[in-house]
């Protein structure tokens, strides 16, 4: 597979030109990938807000960006482009759209997304050492995917037959977002802020009955609204409950198990 089509394909945008693709060192010693690219011409220069083409603002010299997307193998995997600023006749001055990332975004929406979905999976505290970031960096991989689930919400929703729901809070518990990721290709395919019963359904609501009839697998936890929503919009879904609650729950069961046990053993004067 040649460069052009391998880092089209990871950044899953065709509308780019692939200047170069090799490792360097960077500042702590690491060998990272790096993939310099140049977007189309009939791409650069628009708004990140509205997508209109605008003027360029100001005069800067090779001012360039770096993002960091999901690593190759082990090693840091970056995707480098120019990012001119432009003036908008409605948003005023911004730095131009950048098709593979959120605006202000240091990451890829694929980076993000990940992270997002493993938050909702994992400790916080683990999902950073997972990605290796800072544990703040979790909270606001977190935060852009709720607050621009708009931008990546496309209808990849045709070949879904297994899908996972699951809800995940941030912010001391204050905020939460439910995801649906479609199992067959790992890709989470819709988010949207909150969580229970009217949530689920704007999902279910956003299928065609043949893609609600396709659906033969929904992995999630025991939430009774879940349930509630697939019995109603996809009543021939098989529901299952994920391999990480049901080895939870035989923990906490286990353990319960040895406390009365132990204390049964006390009680009767026999050696714990």
């Amino acid at each position: 597979m040649k460069n052009q089509h391998f880092i089209k394909t990871l950044l899953d945008y065709d509308k780019i030109k692939i200047i170069s693709f090799d490792t360097e060192e960077n500042s702590q010693g690491e060998t990272v990938f790096v993939a310099k690219v140049e977007l189309h011409k009939t791409e650069q220069h628009r708004c990140p807000v509205c997508g209109v083409k605008c003027a360029t603002y100001g005069w800067q010299k090779n001012r360039s960006k770096r993002w960091r997307s999901l690593d190759l193998g082990k090693k840091k995997f970056y995707v480098e482009c120019d990012v001119p600023r432009v003036k908008c006749e409605e948003h005023g001055v911004r730095t131009q759209k950048i098709p593979w990332a959120f605006p202000d975004s240091d990451y890829t929406y694929a980076f993000d997304m990940q992270v997002a979905y493993c938050a909702a999976k994992l400790p916080t505290n683990f999902t950073a050492r997972k990605y290796r970031i800072k544990w703040g960096t979790v909270g606001n991989c977190v935060k852009r995917v709720q607050e621009n689930v708009s931008l990546f919400q496309r209808n990849n929703y045709s070949n879904l037959r297994k899908i996972a729901i699951d809800e995940t809070s941030w912010k001391t518990g204050h905020k939460y977002i439910t995801t649906v990721m479609n199992l067959d290709t790992g890709e989470i395919v819709w988010a949207f802020e909150g969580f229970g019963d009217e949530v689920l359904a704007l999902f279910f609501q956003t299928l065609t009955q043949k893609q609600l009839d396709g659906i033969e697998y929904v992995v999630a936890d025991g939430a009774r609204w879940i349930t509630r929503q697939v019995e109603a919009f996809c009543p021939n879904a098989k529901r299952c409950v994920d391999p990480f609650h049901v080895v939870g729950w035989a923990t906490d069961a286990l353990d319960a198990a040895r406390k009365r046990l132990s204390d049964d053993a006390k009680k009767n004067g026999l050696p714990c």
